[in-house]
């Protein structure tokens, strides 16, 4: 199964690394819930990063928008490309979504590896 942790190193953390990916990346959308982006980063590992602006909710709403997103990424992290990083910016369907309806639909669009 793998290691199940989203420790500090898998994140972006900063602006330009967010813009980095959102500028230069592919970009795809998943039906309404999120928009994807990925970029490969020359690394040997896969980075993540959220945005869940004002649009998605209250500042509940967005935090569990963010924290569905993040329980993805760290069940899941096998299955995402290594070397890429991925921001994912979150949708107002996401809060009310069932979480298995989330998984499986963020999954079945990433990158095969």
């Amino acid at each position: 199964m793998g290691e199940q942790t989203f420790p500090k190193n898998e994140r972006l953390l900063s602006r330009p690394q967010f813009k980095r990916v959102m500028d230069l990346g592919r970009k795809q959308r998943v039906d309404k819930l999120c928009l994807l982006f990925f970029l490969p980063n020359n690394m040997d590992r896969k980075r993540l990063g959220i945005i869940a602006s004002k649009k998605v909710g209250n500042a509940v709403e967005r935090n569990r928008a963010k924290r569905k997103i993040r329980e993805v990424f760290r069940r899941n992290k096998d299955r995402f490309v290594t070397g890429v990083d991925v921001v994912v910016v979150s949708g107002k369907p996401m809060v009310n979504t069932r979480f298995g309806d989330i998984e499986r639909t963020i999954l079945s669009q990433l990158p095969r590896p």
